[in-house]
Parts: structure tokens; sequence; C-alpha cells
């Protein structure tokens, strides 16, 4: 399993990521990190596992890290990664096609169509070919490839350090939160914060992993 830092990201950038209520979200927290990528090349210059912003995991399971003031959050990456010159960027099997601003902005208006009007390929079918001029059969793949995202298992979770919130056995101060499924959820107790060491175990399947006392 291989690891990319990146630290120093601009706050509007990390200000972006949504609170994951649903695939939407999460969808649009993928594309939130694809324009990380495609824009802060050089905040991988001094980053590395002890101050990052965002880390991206490779190999087994492809997922993103994202720090937060209370601890972290991740989820799978649902394009394939390249590094070319330095650069790290997402690509599209299904488009073969890289994850461009381009790209992320379809999917985004994909993303807002389907939340305030419709979600269904007609209606968004209309908004990108009225928005970004394309024919019905190029939006039409487009659409196709949105569809499969948001089918797609996110494999959304987080932990958190939260003693506001704290509450005995039902809410414990450090835990994780698991969603399987886009609707199913669990929450984990931890002893103490845990370190990015954690993430390595559960993320590479090599790696012995934690057990629940």
């Amino acid at each position: 399993m291989s690891a990319f830092f990146f630290a120093g990201i601009p706050e509007y950038q990390l200000r972006a990521f949504r609170a994951v209520r649903s695939a939407f979200d999460n969808l649009s927290n993928v594309l939130t990190l694809a324009e990380i990528l495609n824009t802060c090349a050089h905040c991988r210059e001094n980053a590395d596992e002890n101050s990052f912003d965002v880390a991206i995991f490779t190999g087994n399971y492809a997922r993103a890290l994202v720090r937060t003031p209370g601890g972290y959050f991740s989820m799978a990456i649902p394009f394939q990664l390249v590094e070319t010159g330095g650069q790290v960027s997402f690509v599209s099997d299904r488009l073969s096609e890289e994850i461009s601003g381009r790209v992320i902005s379809v999917f985004r208006n994909a993303i807002n169509t389907a939340e305030v009007i419709s979600f269904s390929h007609e209606d968004i079918i209309l908004s990108l070919c009225e928005n970004f001029g394309l024919e019905v059969s190029e939006a039409l793949l487009y659409v196709d490839a949105f569809m499969e995202l948001m089918s797609d298992d996110h494999g959304y979770l987080r932990f958190d350090d939260d003693p506001v919130n704290e509450n005995g056995q039902i809410h414990p101060r450090y835990h994780f939160d698991f969603f399987f499924k886009n609707s199913t959820s669990i929450k984990i107790g931890a002893e103490s914060k845990v370190d990015i060491g954690c993430f390595y175990a559960l993320f590479d399947k090599t790696l012995p992993k934690r057990f629940m006392r």
C-alpha cells in the first residue's frame, strides 16, 4: 500500500467537505477531493503522516483520509489513481476520462439536479444538455456514470473525539462511526484518540487488525 499526503490545503477547499448524511454528500466530498488533487499538487511538498490535511491510500483498499478538528473521516475512492510527473489525479474507468474540472462540474450539476429537482435520468440529462451544451448521447454517458457512483457503497467512516456529547455506553467520547450500504451505521467506542497507525491497519489488509474489547 502506498500513501500520498497533502498539507497546507486552502481553508476554503477544506470547508467544502460536507457532513455526510447521504450518498450525495459522499460523492460531493469525492469531487472536492478530486479538485484538491487537481489544484494542490504543491501541497505534497512538505506533507507527511504527522502533518497532513488529506491522505490518499492506494492498494487493496483505495481510500482517502481527511483530518478534522475532532478526528478524521474517510471514504472509498471510486476512481483509478494515476500519478504523472508528481501530479496525482483520478481517472474514471467508466468514462475513460480524467476527473478534470469540467467533469467535476458535470457531476456537481447532476448532484444539484437530483437533490433540488428530481433524481431521474431525464431531468439530469436535460440539465447537462442545457448547462454544458452536451448532446443527449454524451450527457447519457455522464448520467450513467453518475448513477453508478450513487449506487456504489461509499464506505464512509469517521473517528470523533466528542467530549460534549459523551454519554456513558451510549455515546463514548472517542468513537468510530461506520456506514454500510449507504443506509446502516454502527458506533464503536475507543479507549483513546487514535493516530494514523490505526488507519494503516484498517486500510492495509496485510497488517494486523485491532480487536474490540
